[in-house]
């Protein structure tokens, strides 16, 4: 694999006593082309092996990538043109996508590498995200269908919930250690908690109006994190207390997805650059970094169990790792 030439690092900073500096580490960042040219990376989950699973939008497959044995492989899924739009890792290592234009859910077993899928109950209710609970169930939102969806996998059968707010737009979802279950409202302008016991929703205005979020994220402690686009912030939702908090984008990007370390820390892609973000919610500060090697779009990224950040270029048709350590010391600079 070739080592991406020369990036330059911008380390930007919120806070009024910080100033801009510009760094340079030519290896922070390694790349690892998709073989199958054009095939449109978009979201990756890692699993508990530290493989990358991508989306390959142009194909109808999603790909997985070992990094241990430099491996890649690729899987079609058994619909046609059924348009993947997320992916998510099981407990169980089972790997679970949405198929949006086809109105399926779908399961890989990396295993035995055989497919099962599953049609949505509500017609063309184009499933959007995806994720899965601390019980095994899959969590879905259907954009169209103006709802949550749920699918128990040892019963194999669904169970639809309602959106109170009409049009709403679902879109970024994830289930939190007591396995309540949020998701954004895109059109709704709300951030919203389904209780799987009893089927309740609850909905939270968000602070300014038409921020229309789309990606979701939840750290170790439980505070949810997305990107408002309208207002070029980062913004998070603390659970216990029931309050926002918005933290502007230095460099006024829009977050195009978010992954939470476990340190605390929020890496983030940036909509239409070829910047990726980190910020620390302990200090405030923001760090961008800028891929200055032609045009470039990062889009899905994740961490694996060693702290490095993944992330798959869909112009640069390739996947890419910035290291751990390099990531911290740039926060000493």
């Amino acid at each position: 694999m070739r080592i991406a030439a020369r990036f330059a690092l911008a380390c930007c900073a919120i806070l009024g006593s910080l100033h801009a500096s510009l760094l340079w580490a030519g290896e922070a960042f390694r790349s690892f082309p998709v073989p199958t040219q054009h095939t449109f990376p978009t979201r990756i989950a890692i699993d508990k092996s530290d493989t990358v699973w991508f989306i390959q939008s142009n194909f109808h497959r999603i790909g997985s990538f070992q990094p241990g044995k430099n491996a890649f492989s690729e899987h079609t899924i058994p619909t046609p043109g059924s348009f993947p739009s997320d992916l998510a890792v099981s407990a169980t290592g089972k790997i679970w996508i949405v198929e949006s234009n086809a109105n399926q859910i779908g399961v890989l077993d990396p295993v035995s590498l055989s497919w099962k899928e599953f049609d949505v109950p509500t017609i063309e209710s184009m499933p959007s995200r995806i994720a899965t609970d601390i019980h095994g169930n899959v969590w879905f939102t259907e954009f169209y269908g103006n709802k949550v969806g749920m699918f128990d996998p040892r019963r194999e059968v669904f169970r639809e919930y309602p959106i109170p707010t009409p049009a709403s737009r679902p879109a970024g979802i994830v289930s939190d250690r007591k396995g309540m279950v949020w998701f954004l409202e895109t059109q709704g302008n709300k951030l919203a908690r389904l209780n799987p016991k009893d089927g309740s929703m609850r909905e939270f205005e968000l602070p300014k109006a038409f921020e229309s979020p789309r990606e979701l994220a939840i750290d170790r402690s439980g505070v949810l994190w997305f990107g408002g686009h309208i207002g070029r912030n980062l913004m998070s939702f603390n659970a216990a207390t029931a309050k926002f908090a918005s933290f502007p984008l230095p460099r006024g990007g829009v977050i195009e997805n978010l992954a939470a370390a476990s340190d605390g820390k929020l890496y983030f892609t940036l909509r239409t650059s070829s910047r990726i973000g980190v910020f620390n919610p302990r200090t405030g500060d923001f760090l961008e970094m800028d891929a200055e090697v032609g045009k470039s779009r990062p889009g899905g990224i994740g961490l694996d169990s060693k702290g490095h950040v993944w992330f798959a270029d869909t112009e640069k048709n390739a996947l890419f790792r910035l290291d751990a350590a390099i990531v911290a010391k740039l926060w000493m600079k």
